[in-house]
């Protein structure tokens, strides 16, 4: 499992719930930096911020279904703002 969001407190706290439910996971603060790590071949799932220096999460998470080769995972992404959920919600997400 991996998890990309740029708030330092925010990683660790999502990486703790998923260690305490038993679940592995690596963090990343940037789109960049996940891009650059190796991923396992396997499926996976990538809990994704919606608002990423750089490149934000929705457009990266459809750069990630469109243009990466064989990229068998689940995307999740999250976010703390209510407008984010609002576009989430109208269909801003298409996974």
């Amino acid at each position: 499992m991996f998890v990309v969001d740029d708030d330092d407190l925010v990683r660790a706290a999502i990486q703790g719930m998923l260690k305490s439910v038993g679940l592995r996971s690596e963090t990343f603060g940037t789109a960049q930096e996940f891009l650059r790590s190796k991923r396992p071949d396997g499926p996976s799932c990538l809990v994704l911020d919606v608002r990423l220096p750089g490149v934000n999460g929705l457009d990266f998470q459809r750069e990630l279904l469109t243009q990466v080769s064989g990229f068998p995972s689940s995307l999740s992404p999250v976010t703390g703002y209510s407008d984010d959920v609002k576009a989430m919600k109208s269909g801003a997400v298409s996974s």
